[in-house]
């Protein structure tokens, strides 16, 4: 028996065994009995294989080739232990890079920021036809990457109906691009906070679930209450319900998608500031509010710690000299041209002011986004503000430009006596305690930020360059939630090369007989030449 198993050599069957169970494992991901039973029965046959040849292989101990052999298992056993090693880590600490040209796997910087900060356990639950979508997927593990508070899931709607109805989802499935014939999953995604009752759902019905659903559903699920907006209205201000070019219901929208409720208020009407309200946007007031209506603001501003955007278009429109002159802020009686060529960019003239460079304040913090604001005035900042008030300049125009006080006029140049010479601040934040901090609560203040145009979030310029961003960051430094000042995440961009038949036909050949056939004949002349020596 003795001699049988000698020369039946059990060892290698019970390390081939032992790698079959091994591989069972890393395919199934599930350790089951069959795997149990292989381990088992495997390493019986690797003891019985060592007991049967123990002699033989004492003997051939003190052989060069069995150390040699020795040498070779060791470093190969610690290879595997170092690989091992460093995926664990990797697992545990995982670090992706990107090297795509436009950062197609990089997260937005305000996506990181909402992350990083993250306190509370976010479950998210993607419900897709087949339980699974690979873009979404890698878009999540991101999001994983950066937090360990983020938990994911995929469901399949149609083999667990019961959870689908308990999320009331109702919108998944897929459909088919009509210019590229490409498939699209479409599903819903239901993101909840651990110790919150509140659920935020992202449906697609025709597109991928994208960024900016995901990090705003984290947003609005993470808020124990949403902060209320006013936009006041009754002399000629932008309308947030206002879908034309010069409306405002992307900047609405903007909003809206950051947590914040959104409502009009006519002070006229009202007679009050309402005591739900954390920030109030004057855009464009074309003729100047009553006395009355001044006071309001201002004892909201004085009172509550509320906030204010004020964005005051050049003349004739009012300067609201009365409200800034106790801010230590004065609207000049100007229109900015530039005339440094740099508007031609968005093409347009002088009246368009690009701003490439940002003062240091946390509304323009790592902005490094242009932005333009089309047909704006200055904005001065008082050398001393009143006690008790910080005055900053978010950003100024272009060296080559000044305010053009001539408005009259249908040729402008810059006149030294009259005009302001650049470069002249576009938009300044003030800030003011009214009331100081105590052992329970820190200092109370209310804020304000003033530019010279309500033209530039307006709709046909919110998407473009830096403009929407940089509302963004005004108002949620207003409604004093700096954790949502950063750079947005932006839709993806569309960079499919589409190619003609002919470029078509052309890379077919080159890629099936050309490439080929030059390694062939490279091939063939090697050996022959070969050969002849």
């Amino acid at each position: 028996m003795k001699k049988l198993l000698q020369k039946f050599d059990t060892r290698t069957l019970g390390l081939l065994l032992l790698l079959a169970a091994l591989s069972r494992y890393l395919i199934a991901n599930v350790w089951e009995k069959w795997n149990i039973g292989m381990v088992i029965i495997g390493g019986l046959l690797i003891i019985v294989g060592i007991a049967a040849n123990f002699r033989q292989m004492m003997a051939s101990l003190g052989k060069r080739s069995t150390k040699y052999l020795a040498n070779y298992v060791v470093s190969l056993i610690l290879v595997i232990a170092i690989v091992a090693g460093l995926n664990y880590l990797g697992q545990k600490h995982p670090k992706r890079f990107d090297m795509t040209a436009v950062g197609s796997y990089t997260l937005a910087p305000q996506t990181v920021q909402v992350l990083q900060k993250l306190k509370k356990d976010v479950d998210i639950k993607a419900f897709f036809s087949g339980g699974d979508y690979a873009p979404l997927k890698e878009l999540l593990t991101e999001y994983q990457t950066e937090s360990r508070h983020i938990r994911f899931e995929f469901i399949d709607p149609d083999k667990r109906p019961d959870v689908a109805k308990q999320f009331e989802v109702t919108t998944y499935g897929t459909v088919q691009d009509p210019f590229t014939g490409r498939q699209v999953k479409f599903g819903t995604v239901v993101v909840s906070c651990s110790d919150s009752t509140r659920k935020e759902k992202v449906e697609k019905r025709s597109e991928e679930v994208q960024e900016q659903d995901l990090t705003n559903a984290i947003i609005k699920v993470g808020r124990s209450e949403a902060k209320k907006i006013y936009f006041i209205q009754g002399h000629g201000e932008k309308d947030p319900a206002d879908t034309e070019q010069t409306g405002y219901s992307e900047v609405k929208k903007g909003l809206e998608d950051q947590g914040y409720k959104v409502d009009t208020l006519n002070l006229a009407g009202q007679g009050k500031v309402p005591d739900d309200a954390k920030v109030l946007i004057d855009a464009g007031a074309t003729t100047e509010p009553f006395p009355q209506e001044i006071q309001f603001i201002s004892d909201f501003l004085n009172t509550k710690g509320g906030g204010m955007l004020l964005l005051v278009d050049p003349p004739p429109s009012p300067s609201f000299d009365s409200l800034l002159k106790a801010w230590g802020i004065q609207a000049d009686k100007d229109m900015v041209l530039d005339v440094s060529g740099l508007g031609r960019l968005m093409g347009a003239g002088p009246s368009m002011p690009l701003v490439q460079r940002y003062e240091n304040h946390k509304i323009t913090e790592r902005f490094r986004i242009m932005t333009f604001f089309p047909f704006t005035r200055s904005i001065q900042p008082d050398k001393n503000p009143p006690n008790g008030i910080t005055v900053e300049t978010l950003f100024k125009s272009n060296d080559n430009s000044w305010g053009e006080t001539n408005l009259g006029s249908k040729e402008a140049s810059f006149d030294p006596q009259k005009d302001l010479k650049g470069p002249l601040p576009l938009a300044v934040a003030a800030s003011k305690e009214i009331k100081p901090s105590s052992d329970n609560a820190p200092a109370q203040k209310s804020r304000l930020v003033v530019a010279g145009t309500s033209n530039f979030p307006m709709n046909s310029y919110f998407a473009n360059a830096g403009n929407g961003n940089l509302f963004l960051n005004m108002v949620s430094w207003l409604a004093q939630d700096e954790d949502l000042i950063s750079i947005r995440p932006k839709s993806p961009e569309d960079r499919r090369m589409v190619l003609s038949q002919s470029q078509l036909a052309t890379l077919r050949l080159v890629a099936i007989f050309l490439l080929p056939g030059i390694a062939l004949i490279a091939g063939v002349a090697v050996v022959l030449n070969r050969r002849r020596r």
